[in-house]
């Protein structure tokens, strides 16, 4: 289900707006409205994607009479596609960009937080599958056009720690204790740590002024123990990935179950393929 559709009968009775929000934008639905007026037999609609919070204010007087469906991609029929003309705003910015060595190689990596929600172990393992909304499938569009490598990530954050790490790893019920490598081994391959701006990088980050007693810093100290270390990646971020989607993971650390934070993301490397070089759609593994 990616969506709802909502029919309002023509029916009489005040109140009863439809309040639609998503992020900081809101919508009123005054279907009684759009019906004065109309011949009989109208109706008013409104469709919108299954992430926009809505509610149904009070009817104050007579019946409101609606019929709700719920919208399915149908896997037997090619999903929409959307177009970006060579015209459009951020196509022509990011182009330029590309084609700019000297601002490619500054910015090399774009970070994007998507404007929908989405099933995060889906988009992660097995992005194929998923179907991207509004402008979130306008971005991807375009990444492809432009034969722009690209890959989504978990991006995980913790109040009060320095660092972030984007990870294709979904991280939920494991133990952070002596002894588990192999978690460690999964959370190493495919991520990087982002460091916060003013704060130097250290090796040992219990040795740091701004230590706290967290997890990802303890996570941090037995990633030392096996004598491993995250890459970095310096993102430049286009949009913030957004609070109303941010997600958490169960893990338990010493016997002691504590939360994880994570949004959904798509990181971009702006480098421009050579003219020989064949793109294969989605990204590729540099990223």
């Amino acid at each position: 289900m990616f969506g709802s559709l909502i029919c309002l009968l023509p029916s009489t009775h005040e109140g009863g707006n439809l309040l639609l929000r998503h992020r900081d934008r809101k919508f009123t639905f005054d279907g009684q409205a759009l019906l004065q007026g109309a011949p009989p037999a109208s109706i008013a609609w409104v469709a919108f994607f299954s992430d926009v919070k809505h509610e149904v204010a009070l009817v104050t007087s007579g019946h409101r009479i609606s019929i709700t469906f719920n919208l399915y991609f149908e896997p037997n029929f090619a999903r929409p596609i959307p177009q970006a003309t060579s015209e459009h705003l951020f196509k022509s910015a990011l182009k330029k960009l590309i084609d700019d060595p000297l601002l490619s190689s500054v910015h090399p990596c774009l970070g994007f937080g998507l404007e929908y929600a989405y099933p995060f172990e889906r988009a992660v393992q097995r992005r194929g599958s998923i179907n991207l909304k509004g402008v979130d499938a306008t971005l991807i569009q375009i990444l492809n056009d432009l034969r722009v490598d690209y890959r989504f990530y978990l991006l995980y954050k913790e109040d009060a720690c320095p660092f972030r790490i984007l990870s294709k790893n979904i991280i939920d019920g494991d133990y952070i204790d002596e002894g588990d490598e192999p978690i460690f081994n999964r959370l190493i391959d495919e991520s990087f740590i982002i460091w916060d701006s003013g704060f130097e990088h250290v090796q040992d980050p219990s040795a740091s002024e701004d230590y706290h007693s967290d997890w990802w810093y303890e996570l941090m100290g037995r990633i030392d123990e096996y004598g491993k270390s995250l890459k970095s990646m310096s993102v430049e971020w286009v949009t913030e990935p957004d609070e109303e989607h941010l997600d958490r993971s169960v893990v338990v650390k010493y016997g002691n179950e504590t939360y994880v934070y994570h949004y959904l993301c798509v990181v971009a490397r702006v480098i421009k393929p050579a003219p020989n070089e064949k793109h294969k759609q989605g990204g590729a593994s540099s990223v």
